[in-house]
């Protein structure tokens, strides 16, 4: 029987392997890199989102603070707030935009209504947008819209 000689075929082999583990390391590492950034991400639309909700509830408290029966009294038409992180730069812009429904006649100054002499009670329905300083590669813009009694 002869042998069949294979010099260079561990050689090969070898280098097939080695270069097999480096493309499941390079793939390994990519994908912690997306997890990561896709947590930050969901991290900031979160925050976005519980912004949005205290936007509201503020922006209500400061509309129940207004007599709108009161002569020369305005309304509240709009709200604009900007969140700013420990060092002071901005990481958040929040504008909430008001429109009421009255139960009586229109206050002064209100710009945005829907109606007046309903006869039920005083509804303002707020809107907030809630928009980031480019604080990651995807834009993160939140809306919320709700009816509230005052």
């Amino acid at each position: 029987m002869y042998a069949i000689k294979r010099k260079g075929f561990a050689m090969i082999l070898a280098i097939f392997v080695v270069v097999l583990i480096a493309m499941g390391g390079t793939l390994l590492l990519s994908n912690a890199s997306m997890g990561s950034k896709t947590t930050f991400v969901n991290y900031l639309r979160a925050e976005a989102e519980l912004l949005a909700q205290s936007a509201t509830d503020y922006t209500l408290m400061r509309a129940q603070a207004i007599d709108t029966t009161a002569i020369g009294n305005p309304c509240l038409n709009q709200l604009n707030i900007t969140v700013n992180d420990a060092g002071g730069s901005p990481m958040f812009d929040i504008r909430t935009t008001l429109t009421y429904s009255f139960r009586g006649a229109r206050a002064v100054g209100c710009t945005s209504w829907i109606a007046q002499n309903t006869g039920k009670d005083t509804t303002v329905m707020i809107d907030v947008t809630v928009s980031d300083h480019n604080l990651s590669t995807e834009t993160i813009r939140v809306h919320k819209r709700s009816w509230q009694k005052l």
